[in-house]
């Protein structure tokens, strides 16, 4: 099983394996940011464990819009809460377009887990192909993964900024956000960035990775030198961008985070903000 996605009747052949660990990343941005137990228990992929993504692998003194990728320390405590091991295959979902499973996705690929997949469509789409649900409610054994830190999937602030320049910078917000508000001087983007929203990436329909071709097409349209340079995927916080680069590495691209993204550049009210009213 290649790449970083993985479809509902894939997922359906194997979830009996033992060896298959299913993640229901539920959550919202909605104010107040938070994860949704309440809809896992109201009914989730059969075997699934609930993954709380204010707790799992992120800075949990932060507030979520700001808090990065955890350290190993914290990644370590989370493979063993969630009961990973080396040689799982470890498969995530969530209701929100992949962005918390994309999340969680990247952070375990960090620390050295590369055997996940994210569900093609999530949730949405595997209901509403009337896949099978369950009630019953899965608590792991205690893990025992070893993480390890791989480096080039992230960056923080201060590596941004050296690679910036160079690279093309993908802000995979929805055209409001990437535009700002003209009453408020610290929305927008940051400059130079392009946007390709997270939706552009997926069927309006399924919910589903576009294919290849039409992603290829995407980006010609909406980022023309993403094919000759180092690619940088932002967003908000992090999560959105997640999305893009799931999509980049199903065209055989890769890309990097900006971790913490334009809610880390706009901190400093000396450091430039772009918006984009009227192009």
């Amino acid at each position: 099983m290649r790449g970083p996605l993985i479809s509902a009747d894939d997922l359906n052949a194997v979830i009996d394996a033992p060896n298959v660990k299913v993640f229901d990343v539920r959550g919202t941005w909605a104010s107040p940011a938070r994860a949704l137990p309440d809809d896992y228990d109201a009914g989730h992929i059969p075997r699934a464990v609930f993954l709380d993504w204010t707790r799992h692998f992120i800075e949990r003194d932060v507030a979520p819009g700001l808090a990065p990728i955890a350290d190993e320390a914290e990644a370590r405590a989370s493979f063993m809460a969630l009961g990973i091991n080396e040689g799982d295959l470890v498969v995530l979902y969530d209701a929100s377009s992949h962005m918390h499973a994309g999340r969680i996705w990247l952070a375990m690929r960090h620390w050295g887990f590369d055997n996940v997949r994210v569900l093609d469509g999530g949730w949405t789409n595997w209901k509403s192909r009337g896949m099978e649900v369950s009630a019953v409610s899965s608590v792991p054994e205690a893990g025992s993964f070893v993480s390890k830190h791989v480096p080039g999937l992230k960056l923080d602030l201060e590596a941004f900024l050296t690679l910036q320049g160079d690279a093309c910078v993908i802000d995979a917000r929805g055209a409001a956000n990437y535009t700002g508000n003209a009453d408020d001087p610290r929305s927008g983007h940051i400059p130079g960035a392009l946007n390709v929203p997270f939706s552009a990436m997926l069927d309006p329909d399924s919910g589903t990775f576009l294919d290849a071709g039409t992603i290829v097409r995407v980006l010609d349209d909406r980022a023309p030198d993403w094919a000759s340079k180092p690619l940088i995927a932002s967003c908000g916080s992090g999560y959105a961008a997640t999305v893009v680069l799931l999509a980049l590495v199903k065209i055989d691209k890769t890309g990097i985070l900006f971790d913490g993204s334009f809610a880390v550049w706009k901190q400093d009210p000396d450091r430039p903000v772009a918006q984009s009213h009227g192009s």
